[in-house]
C-alpha cells in the first residue's frame, strides 16, 4: 500500500521547512488510475509518505529522508568550504585488522540491463565497456577477529561483506554487495551506542571504498562514478520506487536506462543520498573533499527489469 500526499511548486521558488502540516491534498492510493507525473522544472515540494514494504513491517518516511538529505547537503557544502571532517587514511594495517581481500575472475559479469549503456557514458574508458584486466572484482570479508581502540581485547567477527568492481580505467566504482559491520550488529538487537566499539577501524562502505579505489588508482583524485546494482535495502528500494513512479506515471517502475537524473538541489536528490545506498556517496565526497576537491552528487535510478540501480556521477564544481 503506498499513501501519498502532494502539491508543486515550480524548481525556483524558496525550499520548504522540513515536515509541513499543510492539508492540502486529498490521499491517493497505489490502486488509483496513475500516480503524479512529475514535469521537468517541477519538483515535489511537500510530499507526506509512507511506503510499506512487501517484505517489512517498517514504515518509510520519504519526509524523513528529503530532511536528512538536506543535512547531508549542507554537511558537503561546509566540506566544500574546508570545514567538513576529514576522513582517516586508512593502509594496509588497517585492511589486515579483521578483513581478507579476495580477487574474483570473471568481469562484471551478468550485469542488468543498462550498466552496459552507462559504462559507455562515462568519462575515461573511451566509451567502451571494461573488461578484465581494467576491472579489479573484489570481495572483502570481516572473517578474522580484530581488535579497535575502545576495547582492548580481541574482537569476534562480525561476518560484514564488501564486492566492489573498481574501474579506474573509467573514474568508477560499482557496488555489487554491501553489508557492513554496522549493519550486521544492529539486525542483532546491539544498540548504535555499544557497536562503535564492536567494528574495526576500517568499517565503512565510504573509507572501504575509497582505500582500495586509491590503491589501484594512478590519480584517485579522478574518482567520478560510484553505482549500486542489485539493490535490496528495502528503504533504499521504497524511495526509488516511489520517485520513479511519480516522475513517469505509473505504478510499475519498470523504467530503464538512463532513468531518471536527480541533482541534490531538489528532493529526490536529497532522498537518494540519505538512502542506505547513498550515504556512502555522501561521506565519501565529505571526508574526501581535500582530495577530490568541490563535487556535486548527481543520482540516476531505474529499474532493470526488477534490478533497481543508482548511479552516483560526482560532477567538479
Amino acid at each position: 500500500m503506498l499513501l501519498l500526499q502532494y502539491t508543486f511548486i515550480n524548481s525556483a521558488a524558496p525550499p520548504p521547512q522540513p515536515f509541513p502540516d499543510d492539508g492540502f491534498a486529498p490521499n491517493v492510493t497505489s490502486d488509483s488510475p496513475g500516480l503524479v507525473a512529475l514535469p521537468f522544472g517541477q519538483q515535489l515540494l511537500h510530499l507526506n509518505f509512507t511506503a510499506h514494504h512487501r517484505h517489512s513491517k517498517r514504515a518509510v518516511d520519504y519526509n524523513q529522508y528529503v530532511c536528512k538529505g538536506g543535512e547531508l547537503w549542507d554537511a558537503i557544502q561546509e566540506a566544500f568550504e574546508g570545514r567538513g571532517p576529514l576522513g582517516p587514511n586508512f593502509g594496509p594495517n588497517e585492511l589486515n585488522n579483521g578483513w581478507t581481500e579476495s580477487p574474483i575472475t570473471g568481469g562484471l559479469g551478468g550485469l542488468p540491463p543498462g550498466w552496459d549503456l552507462a559504462f559507455a557514458t562515462f568519462s575515461g574508458g573511451g566509451g567502451s565497456v571494461p573488461t578484465e584486466p581494467q576491472i579489479k572484482n573484489l570481495l572483502t570479508a570481516q572473517n578474522k577477529p580484530f581488535r579497535n581502540a575502545q576495547r582492548a581485547q580481541v574482537q569476534t567477527p562480525t561476518g560484514a561483506r564488501y564486492q566492489q568492481y573498481y574501474v579506474p580505467s573509467h573514474k568508477a566504482i560499482l557496488a555489487k554487495y554491501v553489508e557492513s559491520p554496522k549493519y550486521l550488529l544492529s539486525q542483532q538487537g546491539i544498540p548504535d551506542a555499544a557497536i562503535a566499539s564492536r567494528v574495526p577501524p576500517l568499517n565503512r562502505l565510504s573509507d572501504m571504498s575509497w582505500y582500495t579505489y586509491s590503491k589501484y588508482a594512478a590519480n584517485p583524485a579522478d574518482l567520478r562514478y560510484i553505482g549500486h546494482h542489485y539493490i535490496s535495502n528495502p528503504e533504499s528500494s521504497d524511495i526509488i520506487d516511489y520517485i520513479l513512479r511519480a516522475a513517469y506515471h505509473t505504478n510499475t517502475p519498470n523504467v530503464a536506462w538512463s532513468g531518471l537524473q536527480a541533482s541534490i538541489n531538489t528532493d529526490a536528490g536529497k532522498a537518494l543520498l540519505a538512502t542506505p545506498n547513498g550515504l556512502g556517496v555522501a561521506w565519501l565526497v565529505i571526508h574526501r573533499a581535500g582530495v577530490l576537491g568541490k563535487r556535486l552528487p548527481v543520482a540516476r535510478i531505474w529499474n532493470a527489469n526488477g534490478f533497481r540501480c543508482m548511479l552516483w556521477d560526482l560532477v567538479p564544481q
